[in-house]
């Protein structure tokens, strides 16, 4: 009888919320009359948003997105007559992978598994959550991915009257530092930079 309540017991706390699960909200919007601090020039028209802790932990599930990182919504919106091309790499600051971030600020599965699955070596109803965490992790952080990499911005062509918008993912930035995004007339190569300040 005590070890069936052990068991019922175990099986309670893991169903309660010990498993790592993954929670996060919307981009910001997509409307570029949204923010004051647009730039505009002759026609095309560019607006930031640096996340701050509380918004980062918000859009992208986890606290320490914005420990490691300095997440940057772009928000593209071209009213010109001309189409341009955006390039993460024309960026003034060096930036990191969608998988890259997922990867770095994901749950340790293996970390959360081996805690119970130590004490299950000596009290085996406890491989059951061990078994069930290690699961739930990893299943965490392959939708913590994904969503990474939707909320990613592309590269790529900005036809006339198109939103191109996204996030990327930047070294840490402190307050005063600038963000420049250059983008490139398809047809006759010249760049229009557009700089942003933290």
């Amino acid at each position: 009888m005590r070890k069936v309540l052990s068991v019922t017991l175990i099986t309670l706390m893991v169903l309660s919320g010990g498993c790592a699960t993954y929670h996060a909200s919307h981009l910001p919007s997509s409307d570029i009359a949204d923010y004051r601090d647009a730039e505009v020039q002759d026609g095309l028209k560019v607006a930031v948003k640096f996340f701050d802790k509380k918004e980062s932990k918000k859009v992208f599930g986890v606290a320490k997105v914005f420990n490691l990182y300095q997440p940057v919504y772009i928000l593209i919106d071209n009213k010109s007559s001309d189409t341009y091309e955006f390039d993460k790499r024309n960026l003034s600051r060096k930036y990191f992978s969608t998988g890259e971030v997922a990867a770095e600020c994901g749950f340790n599965t293996a970390a959360r598994a081996s805690g119970y699955g130590a004490a299950g070596i000596f009290f085996w109803p406890l491989l059951i959550p061990a078994a069930v965490d290690g699961y739930g992790s990893a299943q965490a952080n392959k939708k913590m991915k994904a969503d990474y990499m939707y909320k990613g911005i592309e590269n790529g062509e900005i036809l006339p009257n198109q939103v191109h918008n996204g996030v990327v993912f930047l070294g840490k930035m402190e307050s005063g530092e600038s963000l420049t995004v250059k983008l490139k007339d398809a047809k006759t190569g010249r760049t229009k930079a557009f700089k942003f300040n933290k």
